[in-house]
């Protein structure tokens, strides 16, 4: 069987191979990158939910409306504010600064889920926190577009992400993690819908050029289904406070990724912020 922290891993490497594909498809602007990545992701988790199980759902109202809820503060909300950011700032600056969101988790976990948060935890955490802060300081690479607008939407989501993971843990007290990833994506994508629809027309969303449906179509799949999906069980497994902070391995995978794929420079600070990352998460392993 495989354990809470591989599935954490397994999500953070997911996630990482995600935000490559949203920068380089993110041109289609914000709004429309998080309608597109979440249909896509959707579109891929039901085939496979119907292949593999049928039309057999099995999940409670209470259940129901607090995965919805994640899903708005995550793939909505946070989605926009995630996509904000990438539009102004590199990835390697960019997902350290969202993935501070561990701590807030942490705190929310234990006032409102009533975990138990170990000392390891905690003092991997702020290790994580330590290499994603010297991460996301100094210059980044060429072609940021405004860097405390970037930042600001980085730590928004962060915000957002964090509330969202302690209201999908308890939706999942009631729902399997596979079911969850599911139902926790159409109705958040309606109601994103609907709005832009309005104001920019029913057919906008598919004026854009096939690269970015392809681009941001793979980000989705990889982040908001497989990502999605190892996440929850971690959740399910080890809890909130140690999900998180083992995922956020994903700023220092990311800037790898970035590196190779992006062309990202590397710097002093990248090999600091990243010891000090991989040195949290074998402090919380």
């Amino acid at each position: 069987m495989i354990s809470g922290e591989l599935y954490a891993l397994a999500a953070a490497l997911c996630w990482s191979v995600a935000a490559i594909f949203y920068k380089k498809g993110i041109d289609a602007g914000a709004i429309p990158a998080v309608l597109i990545r979440t249909f896509f992701a959707m579109i891929f988790i039901l085939v496979t939910y119907l292949v593999i199980r049928g039309w057999n759902f099995d999940f409670t109202l209470i259940g129901f409306a607090f995965l919805n809820l994640g899903g708005l503060l995550r793939l909505i909300f946070g989605g926009m504010a995630y996509m904000m950011g990438l539009e102004n700032i590199s990835v390697s600056r960019f997902v350290p600064i969202l993935f501070t969101f561990p701590l807030l988790t942490i705190l929310l976990s234990a006032f409102l889920l009533h975990e138990n948060i170990s000392h390891e935890v905690v003092a991997g955490t702020v290790l994580i926190v330590l290499g994603i802060w010297i991460l996301s300081k100094g210059h980044g690479s060429g072609g940021e577009r405004n860097v405390k607008r970037g930042v600001f939407f980085g730590v928004l989501a962060a915000f957002l992400y964090a509330f969202s993971v302690v209201a999908t843990k308890t939706g999942l007290n009631d729902v399997d993690p596979f079911q969850s990833v599911l139902i926790s994506m159409p109705l958040p994508l309606v109601l994103l819908y609907i709005p832009y629809s309005m104001k920019h027309g029913k057919s906008a969303v598919f004026d854009f050029r096939k690269e970015a449906y392809i681009l941001l179509g793979l980000g989705g799949i990889a982040g908001m289904g497989f990502g999605s999906y190892f996440f929850f069980q971690s959740l399910t497994l080890i809890g909130a406070a140690k999900a998180t902070s083992l995922a956020a391995i994903t700023p220092f995978l990311s800037g790898i990724l970035a590196l190779v794929t992006l062309k990202e420079k590397i710097t002093t600070g990248l090999v600091l912020g990243t010891a000090a990352t991989v040195a949290g998460i074998w402090v919380i392993y």
